[in-house]
């Protein structure tokens, strides 16, 4: 046998192999499956592909009939196994002292536990409520302690007779191969390597079936024992035990009864965020519903969960007003930069949420993260009105000026607007519109607009511009008769118009106060 003492044991086996050792022993299909033989790591005991269809190539007789004990056993407790496997109920330790049922494992988000309470219904189908409930209210040690406990059992219901089947027939080729090995040094170095495979694989199983295993790593030491006997070695004195891991030993409760259940839901809601505590009171109200009058235990749990349906939807109405009123309140002192009024709605809140016993935290947050966006916006709004207020006087004396270019602009109005729908203009009108347009540019010339006022000044250069080009080409118009040239000072006209009256619109509110936007 080729390779460094103990390597072919830990070669992977091809699914010709597998089948090949099927016919052998009914267990070891199963080896093929690596994806169904591991719980923490991939790895599992791998030892070598060959294995005799017969027992007797064992080094000794004691050896054989452990072996065959242990695999008698293996058939034995895989039937009763595949029977009994169901979803794993975890229990949550509370700081008080009580549980809660995980239907299923739980995950621990951050500062967050989420888990599914079953509430009611039937033990194959249960209703299943999400609960967020916080870190700090869990008893993690007994926690965790129970979650490996239930893991192990659910192993041992499910995976754990395959997987040790598959370990009980890797253990029998190991011996196999170990048997017709002549080199005693070699025949030791694959017994040692293939024992300590066999005690990592009990720790990596949550310790399923431990005694059994020890056992297995046991006839590797009988091995190495009888090896350095007949080799004249020296011997040595091995543990057969030493090492192996041991199952969870904390004891699994019982599944909750309907009553326990829905006690559960009582307690869970009241550690339940805000938003889920409601939808679990009612379904716990929904369950008990279902219950018939001969249950005597629903009557006092039936009061309690309406009375606490009652108080959560009072809490909810609340905190709807609270927020609607102080928001309107808010909105007006906004608008009318009233930074302390909406400041003072702050301590407001806080004042209200102490009275209303601090039920609604994301609630709360939710308000006073938009009373701080509106405080924003009211302070915004003073600065400008103090930077409006503070050059007001500069404002309205711009105004007066640009005043007479603006009107002087919109008494042309309505020849532009015979120039836009194409009626009849006279060399008059055109003429006098010409000269009014000449007059307000000088005007506006005349005239340096401060920062507030470039925008109207703009508008109203713009405006004189487009007004003398509807006239240049409306006239080029009559002139040629071409309707090109009479569309284009439709369209100068229609631009004029429009300009002047934004201009207009911009110049009232040039000293007007400013708004919240």
């Amino acid at each position: 046998m080729g390779g460094k003492p103990g390597e072919h044991f830990l070669r992977p086996v091809t699914e010709t192999q597998a089948k090949e050792s099927a016919k052998a022993h009914p267990h070891a299909a199963c080896f093929g499956k690596t994806e169904q033989c591991a719980k923490k790591n991939p790895q599992h005991v791998r030892m070598s592909t060959s294995f005799p269809p017969l027992i007797h190539m064992f080094s000794t007789a004691a050896v054989r009939s452990a072996f065959a004990s242990l695999m008698i056993v293996v058939c034995a407790s895989h039937a009763d196994a595949q029977s009994s496997a169901n979803v794993t109920l975890y229990r949550i330790f509370l700081q008080d002292g009580t549980t809660l049922v995980s239907y299923g494992d739980y995950a621990r988000v951050a500062d967050r536990v989420v888990l599914s309470v079953p509430m009611g219904g039937s033990s194959s189908a249960p209703n299943i409520q999400l609960l967020t409930i916080p870190a700090s209210v869990v008893d993690w040690e007994r926690t965790d302690a129970y979650a490996e406990s239930a893991r192990a059992a659910h192993y041992a219901v499910t995976r754990g007779p395959d997987d040790y089947a598959l370990l009980a027939s890797a253990v029998a080729r190991a011996l196999s191969d170990i048997a017709v090995t002549r080199d005693s040094a070699t025949k030791i170095a694959m017994a040692g390597e293939a024992r300590q495979n066999v005690t990592r694989w009990v720790a990596e199983h949550y310790g399923y079936r431990a005694s059994d295993v020890a056992q297995l790593a046991g006839m590797f030491d009988d091995v190495i024992a009888e090896t350095r006997a007949a080799s004249g070695a020296a011997n040595v004195d091995l543990a057969l035990v030493a090492n192996m891991a041991v199952p969870p030993s904390m004891p699994l409760m019982g599944p909750p009864t309907l009553p326990e259940s829905l006690e559960q839901g009582l307690r869970a809601a009241t550690l339940a965020e805000p938003s889920e505590r409601l939808s679990l009171l009612r379904a716990v109200a929904a369950t008990l519903s279902t219950v018939g009058p001969e249950a005597t235990w629903s009557g006092s749990l039936r009061a309690r969960v309406s009375a606490a349906i009652a108080g959560e939807e009072r809490t909810d109405r609340d905190y709807a007003t609270l927020s609607r009123d102080v928001l309107r309140t808010a909105d007006r002192r906004a608008r009318d930069a009233d930074v302390r009024g909406v400041a003072r709605l702050l301590s407001r809140v806080l004042q209200d949420d102490q009275r209303l016993g601090n039920r609604r935290p994301q609630a709360i947050a939710s308000l006073l993260a938009s009373l701080d966006a509106r405080l924003d916006s009211a302070r915004r709004l003073r600065l400008a009105r103090d930077q409006w207020e503070g050059r007001l006087d500069l404002l309205r004396g711009y105004s007066r000026l640009i005043s007479e270019p603006l009107a002087t602009l919109r008494r042309g109005r309505s020849s532009l607007e015979r120039i836009r729908q194409f009626e009849a203009t006279s060399r008059v009108m055109l003429q006098r519109l010409t000269d009014r347009t000449a007059d307000a540019s000088r005007q506006l010339s005349a005239v340096t607009p401060p920062v507030e006022g470039e925008t109207i000044q703009g508008l109203l250069t713009s405006a004189a511009q487009l007004t003398s080009r509807a006239v240049s080409a409306r006239q080029r118009a009559v002139a040629s008769g071409e309707m090109p040239t009479a569309w284009e000072a439709a369209s100068a006209a229609a631009g004029a118009i429009m300009l002047i009256e934004r201009a207009s619109d911009e110049l009232q509110r040039l000293t007007k106060a400013p708004e919240l936007k």
